[in-house]
């Protein structure tokens, strides 16, 4: 299945590799851990990250309620695990660079309070319904049974956080950025992000800007053009569990 997972996650720039309080001061990017009485969770969404900061949780006799957050997504299955962690354990989130693919997907919105800062980056591009996957036929009988496993997870999770599961997906249909140039720090739209007013009608609720203001465009205006500002239509209704298998 490593294939697949390939195909599945977001592009992530930097190393996987989990580092130690030390050597995060060196590699600020990567690392998992508890750091003044915060979750610290930096770099890819993985099920070895998500272990590590389960047990660190666990051990913890103060348990925090918050967990910081920069990650440009990882796979599905791994977000949703983090997300539902949060959810069951009714964590605050906090993002502070970005938080992009199943960070976004699933991590933000299991939060009980969602904190952004002024120049805290977001970014969707697509889900486990998302239609337009593409996958060679040599895989495609194992993209299936995984693809549908997904969906169905998918599905009973953003029902159970009461988010509609077409947050992740709607940007598609008013921008088609994948037929662009992938990669966050090249040329080419990555994904979609919505304003603080529609986020709410995903059901997105409780986000408080740590700044008073929430505008990363203006304080990162080099990534500006990567992300498409989507305008949810005044007509949408919120609806869970949109797709259902």
């Amino acid at each position: 299945m490593k294939h697949l997972v390939l195909v599945f996650s977001f592009l992530v720039v930097g190393c996987t590799s989990l580092k130690d309080a030390s050597e995060s001061r060196h590699n600020p990017e990567v690392f998992v851990g508890i750091e003044d009485g915060n979750l610290i969770y930096q770099g890819e969404i993985t099920e070895t990250s998500n272990n590590v900061i389960f047990s660190l949780f666990r051990a913890a006799e103060f348990k925090p309620n918050r967990l910081i957050i920069s990650s440009q997504g990882g796979e599905i299955g791994a977000g949703m695990n983090l997300g539902q962690w949060v959810r069951d354990n009714n964590l605050d989130v906090e993002v502070t660079r970005v938080c992009a693919s199943s960070c976004a997907n699933y991590v933000l919105p299991a939060a009980n309070t969602k904190y952004l800062r002024k120049d805290s980056i977001l970014i969707w591009h697509g889900s486990a319904w998302q239609s337009n996957w593409h996958v060679d036929q040599e895989h495609r009988e194992a993209f299936n049974t995984y693809i549908t496993l997904m969906r169905k997870k998918e599905t009973d999770f953003y029902a159970d956080i009461a988010v509609d599961n077409l947050l992740a997906t709607y940007g598609q249909s008013k921008f088609n950025f994948l037929d662009s140039t992938l990669g966050f720090f090249g040329k080419g739209t990555v994904g979609f992000d919505y304003s603080k007013a529609d986020m709410k009608k995903f059901g997105l609720v409780n986000i408080v800007l740590l700044d008073g203001e929430w505008d990363w465009r203006k304080y990162r205006p080099d990534r500006s053009n990567l992300v498409k500002r989507i305008r949810v239509d005044d007509d949408f209704e919120f609806k869970l569990r949109r797709f259902e298998i």
